[in-house]
């Protein structure tokens, strides 16, 4: 399939509209119904550093918990990398627990890989897109098993910790759907995206949020966007 030509795309009339909505309502306050209870018996199932992923009594996660948990991220320590794993796991899951068990077996397989590979994502995220994408997906396949790319677009988007300059944004398959069926983004594909189609992903965003700054004299991140797409 020809590829998309990403520069003729615009952001329709119903994602300039949401804009208008404060960015903490639609952002930072965007929390998730979380599975607490499952994740913190199974970490302590198998041993693994990172639990309680929640607290007794904490039913949900929002994003700007996540953006703090990013703020006070001691990347040198493999407990903390792999607890905000988790928390990013468990707020991209909700209450819907589909293959977490696998994922979480696969980082008990090796803990000290998967933090390494964590570790570099994260801080490549805040710069370059394409070197935190590769370090999860090196080759177009999952560094950690069943870490495909709509989870580890998520931990690239929150080891942004909130920053509207932040470069890297989720992708999963409710965003390429909008974008294919209301932006016109026809060659993007439903999953599995390699390296250069999430580079792509990302700098349309971008080109759409300084599109939109411009628009709205105040600066727009491209996770106001990305909110938009996944619901439009």
């Amino acid at each position: 399939m020809t590829l998309t030509d990403v520069s003729r795309l615009r952001l329709p009339r119903a994602g300039r509209e949401a804009l208008q909505r404060p960015r903490p309502e639609r952002i930072d306050n965007h929390a998730v119904p979380v599975a607490g209870a499952w994740w913190n018996a199974e970490l302590a199932a198998v041993r693994l550093p990172g639990g309680p992923v929640v607290g007794p009594g904490m039913a949900e996660l929002s994003r700007g918990d996540l953006f703090a948990d990013a703020d006070s991220l001691d990347l040198g320590r493999d407990e903390d990398v792999l607890r905000f794993l988790w928390r990013v796991l468990a707020w991209g899951s909700g209450k819907k627990l589909r293959l977490n068990r696998r994922r979480v077996r696969a980082v008990a397989a090796d803990p000290p890989g998967a933090a390494a590979a964590l570790r570099e994502a994260v801080q490549a995220a805040r710069e370059c897109p394409e070197r935190a994408y590769e370090a999860l997906r090196p080759g177009n396949r999952n560094a950690i098993a069943y870490l495909g790319p709509a989870f580890s677009t998520k931990v690239l988007y929150f080891a942004g910790r909130g920053a509207l300059g932040h470069p890297c944004a989720i992708l999963d398959s409710q965003v390429a759907a909008t974008l294919k069926n209301a932006c016109g983004w026809d060659s993007l594909g439903g999953n599995g995206w390699p390296t250069h189609a999430y580079v792509r992903y990302c700098e349309l965003l971008g080109r759409w949020a300084r599109e939109e700054s411009a628009r709205l004299g105040r600066q727009v991140g491209v996770d106001e966007i990305e909110r938009w797409l996944f619901r439009p």
